[in-house]
């Protein structure tokens, strides 16, 4: 990027967010002179999340990682208290304008200095009183019980469904981050208390598949916070497989359906044998022995070391507490389990391999959101036209609530693309055994300016590329010094009067000097020419010419990303793409439209 563009981005960023910041800070600062004005905190909770989600991502682009690191904690506890996760109390109402007043005088000090240096000490020190705070004396217990109470007859009606479904998805995004809450115990612990409150709900409206769902789950992560270990190296995917189906479940109730979760005993089945039980625990359950009886028996086992060696079962059996009929049905028990465990992967493999590869992915969409997103947003700015002009006073409800209810589908649409972003990674990822973290930046940008439906088909191809072929194995990763887990990002940001969409990994990136090496064996390019070509013209040539280039060692990541395809259809668009990459740092395609008008 040149120096003069890479200034004009700068400084359009620092004044668009300053502006954004002199929005919400009289709001937070009212709320926090007089806490009790209810009818400014809803404005404030949303208005502050699209802020700092917005500074992250656009920040997160720019490089400025001290001062994003405070937006995205206030985000992600902003998204807790949208979520109904967390009250704003006045503790959390002080961070809020403490983090605001930090974006307004370090944008500032950026825009002199140019970096964001000078901001580490002072971000560092609020982040960690923002996550400390997000985290701290949390109870859903409160608010499940509420959401409890209001069932009638044991039956769900669709704005109940709505509240678990959101706290499903917050259970959901827990379980995505995986690979850094789990080092976390104390994190993983209120997510057990999460699951915990909702087990009960679900067990007094009589949902009793979600119930013993959640209760597997819980007691699966206990175990783990008890020092336990998994048996397959990406629990996670279990994780997500069964709150993916009963999310799928509760929103089908607003088709129709049945409060059915589909291949209930399969998940169940995956998440019981995650990890696999001492004896001395499942005899306890089975209520043949008790926890001191173990204790004793373990102690007699380590004294008779250096003698012949006796299992823990034998020791009690020889004490007399159980026979060995007793044990050897447990073990069956435990061997049934994970069994049971093995065949739900494979029916969830198979079921990967049977399923259609020829749709594109909006066609893959479910039906409720398997709409003309064209005519969707056109069918926004024509409300929004509405609301704008002088209507007589009997219709201005009526046009307002038709706005409000577009811009919630629109919303609700944009979040199943952004989920099944996130799925489509991580099942990737596990078919090529690698570990990929995707971060999607500036969702206002893409949920605002950009037609999901059409730029879908544009995006899962770079997002599988950088899976398949940009990101090492974590093995690899490890042995050149990278974290384990590859990161993938997809930001989106308004610059001038386009839109940039980019897919960014910092895997091996594109190696040009081979690129120019083919090309110019294959006759794609002349020697003397293939220096002054760019890594796009290189990739150009062999896109156009795969049937010359096949044998030559197509492999690798530059052969195989079907980003012909997105070019073609970008220029449909009147949009270009762009790329940049760095062999061994990673590889960025950035994908530039007009703004919509």
């Amino acid at each position: 990027m040149a120096l003069g563009e890479e200034q004009g981005m700068l400084e359009s960023f620092v004044d668009e967010s300053r502006k954004r910041v002199s929005g919400v800070l009289p709001l937070v600062q009212a709320l926090v002179l007089q806490p009790d004005q209810a009818d400014l905190l809803p404005q404030a909770i949303s208005s502050g999340f699209h802020l700092f989600q917005s500074i992250k991502r656009a920040g997160a682009f720019l490089g400025l990682a001290h001062l994003t690191a405070p937006a995205e904690a206030m985000g992600y506890l902003l998204d807790r208290v949208r979520a109904g996760v967390l009250p704003l109390t006045p503790q959390r109402l002080g961070l809020l304008a403490e983090s605001c007043t930090f974006l307004d005088q370090g944008l500032v000090l950026i825009l002199r200095e140019k970096t964001d240096q000078r901001l580490a000490a002072s971000a560092a020190a609020l982040s960690a009183a923002i996550f400390e705070s997000a985290h701290a004396g949390e109870d859903h217990g409160n608010e499940l019980a509420e959401i409890g109470a209001m069932l009638e007859d044991n039956e769900l009606c669709l704005q109940e469904c709505e509240h678990f479904e959101r706290l499903l998805a917050t259970v959901e995004q827990e379980f995505v981050l995986w690979d850094f809450i789990a080092v976390d115990h104390r994190r993983v612990g209120n997510l057990c208390r999460l699951l915990h409150s909702l087990r009960q709900n679900f067990a007094s409206c009589h949902l009793d598949a979600f119930a013993r769902l959640c209760m597997a789950l819980e007691s699966t992560l206990n175990r783990y916070i008890q020092g336990e270990f998994f048996q397959t190296e990406y629990p996670e995917r279990v994780f997500l497989r069964g709150i993916d189906a009963m999310r799928e479940a509760l929103s089908g109730l607003a088709l129709g359906k049945n409060l059915v979760v589909a291949d209930f005993k399969h998940h169940l089945a995956a998440v019981q044998g995650l990890i696999r039980q001492p004896i001395g625990e499942l005899l306890i359950e089975a209520g043949l022995v008790d926890a001191r009886t173990v204790d004793e028996a373990l102690t007699t086992q380590q004294s008779l070391q250096g003698k012949q060696p006796l299992r823990l079962g034998e020791v009690l059996v020889a004490m007399g507490e159980v026979t060995e009929e007793q044990v050897l049905d447990i073990l069956q028990e435990q061997q049934g389990k994970r069994a049971r465990a093995q065949e739900a992967e494979a029916a969830f493999a198979a079921a990967r391999l049977n399923a259609p590869a020829s749709l594109s992915f909006a066609q893959a969409a479910p039906q409720e959101v398997g709409m003309d997103g064209r005519k969707f947003a056109r069918m926004i700015a024509v409300i929004k036209q509405i609301t704008a002009v002088s209507l007589p006073e009997a219709l201005q409800p009526l046009a307002a609530e038709a706005h409000a209810l577009a811009l919630a589908c629109n919303r609700e649409a944009f979040s199943w693309y952004v989920r099944h972003f996130q799925r489509l990674v991580q099942d990737l990822a596990r078919r090529h055994q690698k570990k990929v973290n995707l971060s999607v930046h500036g969702e206002d940008v893409l949920l605002e300016e950009v037609d999901m439906s059409a730029f879908a088909d544009l995006l899962a191809p770079l997002l599988r590329n950088s899976v398949v072929h940009g990101l090492e194995s974590a093995e690899d990763r490890v042995r050149l010094g990278k974290h384990a887990s590859g990161r993938l990002t997809l930001t989106a940001l308004r610059q001038g009067k386009e839109i940039w969409v980019c897919v960014e990994d910092d895997g091996r990136g594109f190696d040009r000097a081979k690129l120019a090496a083919l090309n110019v064996a294959c006759g794609l390019i002349a020697a003397e020419k293939v220096e002054q070509c760019s890594l796009f013209e290189l990739l150009q040539a062999f896109w156009a010419n795969q049937d010359l280039v096949t044998g030559t060692g197509r492999g690798d990541r530059f052969a195989c990303t079907g980003l012909g395809a997105v070019q073609a259809q970008l220029q449909r668009m009147q949009g270009r793409l762009e790329m940049w990459s760095s062999p061994g740092k990673g590889a960025r395609v950035t994908l530039r439209v007009p703004q919509a008008s």
